[in-house]
């Protein structure tokens, strides 16, 4: 009977304790699967935050790692869209980065109209998850020429004013309440975040906390954005409310019912040190529960609770974490997420600066300045990273450091839900209690972050695979077997500039794929397919159609919903920049109606000859491979009439045998078209017309090839494109122009050390200058820019963003005077 009495004692307790350790196993390897499989984030730097029709966008986009911020090892392909305020995909790059950043730029058609235009960036790979993960920022466009006597008042933008202690509201201000994590619990005490928004003015109110009997509880004060606190240990039976007076008048504001069982977080960040309360009045209290603490999804620390307690805490050192959003999770013994707090660690030591050197004391107008740029950690070591660089006229361009940069974006907006004003603020100044306390009153209002645990651990994934590069895909069909699906054998050739073939089979269903490839522009391709292979020719093996699988590039709906402003709504400036822009586009039209006449410039050199130059045409067409013989059909009378077969029978030493060649009676030579091996029935429909020269190569000028001992006859058509022949084809050959990567325009300034750059119109730019790529490796630990000044005196802005080779997010604002 004892032993029966313990054996169901073990049972009962296995059972307590199983589920709950399974659910902590769940999660646990959840976690460690979602670091091993990161999620990307993107980022985007502009040179301007606005601009007016007519003008180009210059932007550096990186692609990181979305846990550690570091290199992501997954997706090189980026699309980056220009969308109208319409919701219409206007314009679109497709990017391939191969390390960090890749450098791009839109011109704004004139033919666009004024609006609110959104810019966002995303990779394949983070279509797996929802599109609130996309780069999105706002870009107002402005057309200059409808833009008439502008004053500081003709254009309608929200603006916050930092000077608000007088100002009237006008109507009922909206008064929210955040219970540290995530509800009122009644005799639980409770740290309550409280946020007045919806304001258009910065006004601090000071406040109280009423019960129902309209007793007075606690008081409270907002501060900054509109941000504040409460304690309040709710009562069984009671309820509350807050109350305002605005203009003279009270205003009333329910706060959320508290439940009379469950459980509290309550944190407190001393910053080198988070303190940890978990509480519950359930009557299991904390038994069972898991704690859970993780950074961007990476495991930090997790606890089970085996006892009946009803409280604990805990101390977290910080030292050893990274700056950012610390997610704290407490889940019940049911696996339920029961309580969330958001907490932001800074850590001092990933305070890294970017240092500038420069000669812009004293510079003046069209003077060349020169500056020096490295990353330094909290130690003075020089740190390896990548920059860009932009330049502006503060009088045109407003720049504020309360603005979003790339350190508060992958630090703050990237990982929470809802929109945050003016987020530089809180990274204005290091080790700012103030800031660092409204930081932590930020964290409890917005309460839950991006990550979302019923998808980790629960719902289905999609498996869309990051881009390498580019694909390229069809399917094979069988000309006589009613276009039936069939598996052949197919080869690829890319031609042009790229020298590059290779073979697959098809599968039975006909499906083809080759790639990734990484070419940019446009390159011709061939595409052939055969019924059986290459080597061996039958009446009907060339009976196969082919047809290209359409790449799509992608456009996922448009969702505008907390996209971030990037600039201040400093309607003066923006002015200002209007202003300028027209200024701008009248010398520009000036310019082109009353051109400068050069005065004549005496040239001596000696002239090539026609032969010459195509001599150096065709030996760039060759990659300079010295031919045995070459036949030019400029050179051949009544070329044009033959056929390759005699054209080819006419050169020393080669003879035609058996559907093939040979030079000087050795075995069969290879053929070449353009560059790629072909067999005989490839070329036999070609004609004098069709072929630009010939080349046969033999013995060592034939070394250059692989599998060249029996030589090589190459031929070259009159273009490298073999898509502008106007030649019948023949089944299983298809040739296209395929779509590359975005090559990035090199953004132009005049160079006024140069004499005929000094004598060109007037000089008035917005941008100074614009720097998309910079750096900082080994071997190069500085890196070096130079850029003249315009004729405008001014002051400017010079803005630094990037980010090191280790993950920690840079920037740099500082401002230079031109005289």
């Amino acid at each position: 009977m004892r032993k029966t009495i313990l054996l169901l004692i073990t049972l009962i307790i296995l059972f307590s304790f199983t589920p709950i350790n399974n659910f902590r196993d769940l999660v646990v390897d959840k976690l460690n699967d979602y670091d091993l499989d990161y999620p990307e984030k993107l980022y985007v730097q502009t040179d301007k935050p606005y601009y007016s029709i007519g003008e180009d966008i210059w932007f550096t986009t990186y692609l990181i790692n979305g846990i550690t911020h570091t290199k992501s090892n997954k997706s090189n392909v980026v699309y980056v869209d220009l969308i109208n305020d319409k919701d219409s995909l206007v314009s679109q790059r497709k990017l391939y980065i191969k390390d960090i950043s890749a450098a791009a730029d839109f011109n704004i058609d004139k033919k666009w109209k004024s609006g609110s235009y959104l810019l966002r960036a995303y990779t394949r790979h983070m279509s797996n998850a929802n599109s609130g993960f996309y780069f999105q920022k706002e870009i107002p466009i402005w057309n200059i020429d409808k833009a008439k006597n502008l004053d500081k008042n003709s254009i309608t933008l929200n603006n916050i004013t930092d000077d608000v202690d007088n100002q009237k509201i006008i109507g009922r201000p909206d008064l929210n309440f955040y219970p540290e994590g995530g509800y009122l619990v009644n005799g639980l005490k409770s740290k309550i975040a409280i946020k007045i928004k919806d304001l258009k003015n910065n006004i601090s109110f000071d406040g109280v906390i009423k019960d129902s009997q309209s007793n007075i509880i606690t008081k409270f004060k907002t501060h900054e954005f509109g941000l504040g606190f409460a304690y309040l240990n709710p009562e069984r039976g009671n309820s509350y409310y807050a109350s305002i007076f605005v203009n003279g008048k009270e205003e009333t504001y329910q706060l959320p019912k508290a439940l009379s069982r469950g459980y509290n977080l309550q944190i407190t960040n001393n910053f080198n040190q988070i303190n940890l309360k978990a509480t519950s009045n359930t009557h299991e209290g904390l038994k069972n529960s898991l704690l859970v603490i993780h950074q961007r999804g990476k495991i930090i620390f997790e606890k089970l609770e085996p006892d009946t307690t009803y409280e604990y805490a805990l101390k977290l050192n910080t030292h050893n974490l990274k700056s950012g959003v610390t997610n704290f999770t407490l889940f019940n013994s049911d696996g339920k997420p029961v309580c969330e707090r958001l907490v932001f660690v800074s850590n001092p030591e990933e305070n890294f600066k970017i240092n500038v050197n420069s000669n812009f004391n004293g510079l003046k107008t069209r003077e060349k300045a020169t500056l020096s740029i490295n990353i330094q950690d909290t130690k003075g070591n020089y740190t390896n990273g990548n920059l860009s660089l932009s330049i502006t006229d503060i009088n045109a361009v407003e720049q504020n450091s309360r603005n979003e940069t790339i350190k508060t974006y992958l630090l703050l907006n990237s990982d929470l839900r809802g929109h945050i004003e003016n987020p530089g603020y809180f990274f204005e100044k290091e080790n700012d209690h103030k800031r660092q306390y409204l930081l932590d009153l930020l964290m409890l209002t917005h309460g839950w972050s991006r990550f979302t645990w019923s998808e980790l651990l629960y719902a289905t994934k999609n498996h869309i695979e990051p881009e390498k590069g580019l694909i390229i895909s069809g399917q094979t069909h069988g000309l006589n077997q009613q276009e039936k699906q069939i598996s052949a054998a197919t080869r690829l050739s890319i031609l042009g500039n790229i020298i590059h073939q290779e073979s697959v089979q098809s599968d039975i269903r006909g499906h083809f794929k080759y790639g990734p490839f990484v070419y940019y522009d446009s390159v011709p391709i061939i595409i052939e397919a055969r019924l059986r292979d290459f080597k061996t020719e039958f009446t009907d093996n060339r009976n196969v159609s082919i047809k290209l699988e359409k790449n799509k590039n992608l456009n996922p709906r448009v969702i505008r919903k907390n996209v971030v402003k990037w600039y201040s709504e400093d309607q003066p400036t923006i002015v200002n920049y209007i202003n300028k822009a027209q200024e701008i586009s009248k010398i520009n039209e000036e310019y082109l109606q009353d051109a400068i006449r050069l005065e004549e410039i005496l040239i001596r050199a000696k002239k090539k000859s026609e032969k010459e130059k195509r001599t150096e045409i065709f030996n760039e067409r060759t990659n300079n491979v010295s031919p045995t013989h070459r036949i030019d059909l400029e050179d051949v009378i009544g070329g044009e009439s033959l056929s390759v077969l005699l054209l080819l029978s006419s050169m020393p030493g080669v003879v035609a045998r058996d559907k093939g060649f040979s030079i000087r009676n050795g075995g069969p030579a290879r053929i070449l078209l353009n560059g790629f091996q072909v067999t005989f029935n490839d070329i036999a429909f070609l004609r004098g017309t069709d072929i630009e020269f010939i080349d046969v190569l033999s013995g060592a000028n034939a070394g250059f090839y692989s599998n060249a001992g029996n030589g090589i006859i190459s031929i070259y058509t009159k273009t490298s494109n073999f898509n502008s022949l106007k030649i019948k084809r023949k089944p299983g050959i298809i040739n296209f122009q395929a779509v590359g990567f975005y090559t990035a325009r090199a953004f132009y300034a005049p160079d006024h050390s140069n004499s005929f750059d000094k004598a060109l119109k007037q000089d008035i730019r917005t941008t100074l200058h614009w720097e998309p790529k910079i750096s900082l490796t080994e071997e190069s630990k500085k890196a070096e820019v130079s850029f003249f000044t315009s004729d405008a005196k001014s002051n400017y802005a010079l803005k630094i963003e990037g980010i090191t080779d280790t993950g920690i997010p840079v920037y740099h604002l500082s401002t230079f005077e031109v005289d």
